[in-house]
C-alpha cells in the first residue's frame, strides 16, 4: 500500500504507475490525466463530506452572499456540480 505525502494526489501515483488502483474523492480523481474513474465506493463504505457556506455577522456584500448560494443551490447548477464530482443535496 502506497501513501501520498501531503499535497500529492491519489490518482497521481496511480497515473505515474506506483500504484494500480486508488481511493480519493470523486472530485480530486476526475481531473488526473493517465488515470480511468472507475466509479465510487459503495453507499455501506461511503464518508459523505457535507459542505456548508456562512458569512461574517458584519459582512458588508450580504446580498452578494445570498445570490452566490442561491447560484450553488440551484437546479440548473446541479449538473455542473455533478461534472466536478460533487453530488448536489
Amino acid at each position: 500500500m502506497v501513501s501520498p505525502d501531503l499535497g500529492v494526489r491519489v490518482g497521481t501515483i496511480v497515473a505515474d504507475g506506483k500504484a494500480e488502483i486508488g481511493v480519493q474523492q470523486i472530485g480530486e480523481l476526475l481531473p488526473i490525466k493517465g488515470i480511468d474513474y472507475i466509479g465510487p465506493l459503495p453507499n455501506e463504505l461511503q464518508t459523505v463530506i457535507i459542505y456548508g457556506m456562512g458569512r461574517s455577522a458584519n459582512a458588508k456584500e450580504w446580498p452578494a452572499a445570498e445570490a452566490l448560494v442561491k447560484f450553488l443551490t440551484a437546479p440548473q447548477v446541479a449538473p455542473i456540480l455533478k461534472k466536478i464530482g460533487l453530488d448536489p443535496a
